[in-house]
């Protein structure tokens, strides 16, 4: 989870403690801080409160509370609040090798519906209904479970989500992650400056200076990194804005239009 940010390589070292076979954490923090960053561990986040962008592989999306995802290994993934975000970041969040219950546990017959969710989570799953619900309150009761109790909780999490029928990937199906490319502080200053100016002009001239890299160097290092280009990136965040902007709220096409850094409405139309 929350990082050092002075740390270059974003491979991130997770510890279960205490001999245990997973870990399960509970982050209430004023906004969330993790750079760009993945671990070999599948991870499953339950957003409680707050609200923002959600970075995985190369899909770019929003989150809000009751958001439930589904990592896989060495996805790398990121959660950012708005500059403007007051109130709490909530999360809870279960982090789990596939071996955990031992080298051939998840191997057997029996698990071969689960075997199935973890080849699938490895672009990353968002779950919704039912299954979702039913996750968050295992997840919420998870603490106050130990012992041979809380594995039983563990199983019937990833039973639940195996058998779930309301969920959809989030990166494309042929995204494989450039991990060498994941430079915490160029990837994640770059992040940030999109999240925090998206309704504002941001070029790829700022960004690059911003990760210190001449223009044709960003580029490159970008769309190597991302899957996609500078302004196809940055497209996409704006697109996530105004789609959850028509959704929730009264305004106009136009005031959405604007309000999410496009130029003119016959574009964003």
């Amino acid at each position: 989870m929350p990082l050092n940010r002075g740390v270059k390589a974003i491979l991130e070292k997770i510890s279960p403690g205490n001999e245990r076979s997973f870990a399960f954490l509970d982050f209430s923090q004023r906004r969330f801080q993790c750079p760009f960053h993945y671990h070999p561990e599948l991870e499953l986040t339950l957003i409680v409160s707050s609200a923002g962008h959600r970075y995985v592989g190369d899909h770019i999306g929003r989150f809000a509370p009751g958001d439930l995802v589904l990592m896989g290994p060495d996805l790398p993934h990121m959660y950012i609040n708005p500059p403007k975000f007051s109130g709490r970041a909530h999360s809870r969040v279960l982090q789990f090798r596939s071996d955990c219950l031992g080298v051939d546990f998840f191997q057997r017959g029996e698990m071969r519906n689960i075997r199935a969710l973890f080849e699938k989570s490895r672009v990353g799953l968002v779950f919704s209904g039912w299954s979702r619900d039913r996750v968050a309150q295992l997840m919420e009761t998870f603490g106050a479970n130990e012992g041979p109790r809380r594995v039983v909780v563990f199983l019937e999490i990833l039973q639940t989500l195996a058998e779930a029928k309301d969920f959809r990937t989030l990166a494309s199906a042929n995204y494989s992650p450039s991990l060498a490319l994941y430079q915490g502080e160029r990837i994640n200053r770059v992040c940030e400056l999109i999240s925090r100016k998206f309704r504002e002009e941001v070029t790829q001239s700022e960004a690059a200076r911003l990760a210190r890299m001449s223009v044709p160097s960003f580029s490159r290092f970008f769309r190597r990194a991302t899957n996609k280009t500078f302004r196809g990136f940055l497209n996409e965040v704006r697109i996530g804005h105004a789609s959850q902007s028509l959704l929730e709220t009264d305004r106009t096409v136009s005031e959405v239009c604007y309000d999410s850094g496009f130029a003119n409405l016959s574009n964003f139309n």
